[in-house]
C-alpha cells in the first residue's frame, strides 16, 4: 500500500509538472494539470492517513481527510472534457454545482467526525466503527454514483462531439478522442466492479477493506499513467482551427424534423450534386465544410442546413459517401490494378486506413477486400 502511494503521488506531480511547464499550453491542458494535482493531493493525504494508523496516530488532524476529495475527481474530468469537446467553452456560474457534492460530505464528515475529540476519532478508526455510521455508507454511495455518473457522462459528451466533428470535417481519426472513449468505458467497467464490491461489503463481508484500498488506489495509479499519456499528446481541436460554424447549432439542426424543401434550396442541392459529381471536390483528403462552402459560393452555415436538413446527412457522411462509390468505381479499373487497396481508398481522398476501413464497411457492410474479391 505504502509504496503504491508513493507511486502514485510522484506520477501524478510528474505529470502536473510536464504539463504546466509546456509553453504554448491550452485552457484543456491547465484543466488536466489540475486534475493531476487533485490526485496527487488525494495519494499524500491517503499516504499520511496509511501512516498515521501504522504508527500510533502521530498527525491526528489528518484522520479521514483524503476520502471527501474523491467527490472532486468526476468533476475534475468533466471540465478537462467539456474543455475539449465545447467549441465555446467558457466558465459558467452553475458549473459551481458540480462542487456541491464535496462541499456537502465536507460539512457531513465535519458534524459527525472532525468535531469529535482527537481520541474519538482514533477509536472510531482502530476499532472499526467509522464503518457503522451512516455518514460512512452515504459516502461509499455517493463515491459510486460520482464516479460511474460521470464517466458516463463524460461518454455521451464525447459521442455528441463526435457528431458535431462530422458536420464540418470529412476525416476525424485524429481528432475524435477515441483514446479517451476507450479510457472511460474501461474505467467504467473496472470501477464499476469496485464500487459494487464497496458497497456489498457494507452489508456481508466480501474483502478486507485494505484489500480493497490497496486494489482502488493501484486501479488510480494505473489511470492517471494512462490519462497523462494520451493528455499531454492531445491538442485541443477548437484552439488549433479555426472552424467557420457554430457546430452545436449545427447539430441541433440536424437534430430537427425535415422541412419541407422550397424551390431555392432545391436548386441549390441540385447545384451541390453536380459539383460533386462533376468536380469530385471530395479529392481532396483536407476537405472541409468551408472548403466546399467557398466552391459554391455559399456559408458554411447554409451548407451545413441543407446537408443535415434536406439531405439528413453530416458532412462526414456525405464527403466519404462519394469516396466509397469512387472506391468502388476506381477498383473495377484496369489502370488500378497495380495499386493496393489503400493506394487506390488514398487515390479516392480517404485519409486514413482505419477511416476507410470503418466507413466502408459502414455503407456496404462488407470490408473493402471482401468488395474487391467480389467483383
Amino acid at each position: 500500500m505504502e509504496a503504491i502511494l508513493i507511486i502514485g503521488f510522484f506520477e501524478a506531480l510528474f505529470l502536473a509538472a510536464l504539463l504546466f511547464s509546456q509553453k504554448q499550453k491550452s485552457l484543456s491542458d491547465n484543466i488536466l494539470g489540475g486534475f493531476f494535482l487533485l490526485y496527487a493531493l488525494n495519494f499524500v493525504l491517503s499516504y499520511i492517513e496509511f501512516y498515521n494508523r501504522t504508527h500510533g496516530f502521530p498527525y491526528p488532524f489528518f484522520i479521514n481527510t483524503a476520502p471527501p476529495f474523491i467527490l472532486l475527481h468526476g468533476p475534475a474530468l468533466w471540465f478537462y472534457i467539456k474543455s475539449l469537446t465545447d467549441q465555446n467553452f467558457r466558465f459558467k456560474a452553475v458549473y459551481l454545482l458540480h462542487f456541491l457534492p464535496f462541499l456537502v460530505m465536507l460539512a457531513e464528515l465535519w458534524i459527525n467526525f472532525y468535531s469529535q475529540p482527537v481520541q474519538s476519532r482514533i477509536e472510531m478508526i482502530t476499532e472499526g466503527a467509522v464503518t457503522d455510521k451512516i455518514f460512512y455508507k452515504v459516502f461509499v454511495v455517493a463515491i459510486a454514483v460520482s464516479t460511474l455518473g460521470y464517466f458516463s457522462w463524460g461518454l455521451m459528451m464525447l459521442r455528441r462531439y463526435t457528431r458535431k466533428i462530422k458536420t464540418y470535417f470529412s476525416d476525424i481519426e485524429n481528432i475524435d478522442l477515441s483514446w479517451l472513449k476507450v479510457l472511460l468505458k474501461a474505467a467504467l467497467v473496472v470501477y464499476g466492479i469496485i464500487n459494487a464490491v464497496y458497497i456489498i461489503d457494507l452489508f456481508v463481508t466480501v474483502a478486507p477493506f485494505g484489500a480493497l484500498q490497496l486494489a482502488s488506489f493501484t486501479l488510480g495509479a494505473i489511470y492517471i499513467v494512462v490519462l497523462g499519456f494520451f493528455g499531454l499528446r492531445q491538442g485541443n481541436l477548437f484552439e488549433t482551427q479555426k472552424i467557420n460554424l457554430n457546430l452545436e447549432q449545427a447539430l441541433a439542426k440536424e437534430e430537427e424534423h425535415k422541412p419541407n424543401t422550397p424551390s431555392r434550396e432545391e436548386q441549390f442541392i441540385h447545384s451541390l450534386l453536380d459539383h460533386m459529381r462533376e468536380h469530385k471536390p471530395y479529392l481532396d483528403p483536407d476537405l472541409n465544410l468551408a472548403k466546399l462552402s467557398d466552391q459554391l459560393d455559399v456559408t458554411p452555415e447554409y451548407l451545413s442546413k441543407i446537408l443535415n436538413t434536406h439531405l439528413n446527412r453530416s458532412f462526414f457522411d456525405f464527403v466519404n459517401r462519394y469516396r466509397t462509390d469512387e472506391f468502388k468505381q476506381r477498383c473495377r479499373e484496369k489502370d488500378s490494378v497495380n495499386l493496393t487497396l489503400m493506394g487506390i481508398a488514398y487515390e479516392c481522398g480517404f485519409n486514413s486506413k482505419a477511416t476507410f476501413n470503418r466507413v466502408f464497411k459502414n455503407l456496404t457492410g462488407v470490408t473493402p477486400g471482401e468488395y474487391v474479391k467480389s467483383v
